[in-house]
């Protein structure tokens, strides 16, 4: 089944957010099931990605055109060459959320708990809101 999830777009200041798709192989009944399954594949995704180190580095103006349209100009190095661990990545988006930091909107509508039973469609929507915490003194 394909869904998407919503990211806001790296450097811009508008408030689009760009859609990204994604596939569920395995039923999902909760949001927990959900997360678990879109984490494992964004780590397998980051983990796949090899690590190289061509002898010369450049990017031709095309590539820079969109790099700044973006914001952000970079060739594409991967900085961390270890693997990352699935299950690690697992337990730290299910402590974050349970933290509260970070709301789960499917469609419109938000999902406050892990193990409430969701109803997928085709082409639903998830939308991650990191919060940010604001510190400052009252005085």
């Amino acid at each position: 089944m394909r869904l998407f999830y919503q990211q806001k777009i790296i450097g811009k200041k508008s408030r689009k957010l760009q859609k990204i798709p994604f596939t569920i192989e395995e039923p999902v009944h909760t949001l927990k099931d959900l997360l678990i399954q879109l984490v494992t594949q964004e780590v397998h995704h980051y983990n796949d990605k090899a690590v190289v180190t061509p002898l010369h580095i450049y990017i031709t103006d095309q590539q820079l055109e969109d790099a700044a349209q973006h914001g952000k100009v970079h060739f594409g190095e991967k900085k961390n060459s270890a693997a990352q661990s699935v299950d690690q990545a697992i337990s730290t988006v299910l402590l974050a959320f349970e933290d509260e930091l970070f709301l789960v909107l499917q469609n419109e509508e938000q999902l406050n708990s892990l193990t409430t039973p969701l109803t997928i469609r085709e082409d639903d929507v998830f939308t991650f809101i990191k919060l940010t915490m604001l510190a400052g003194r009252i005085w």
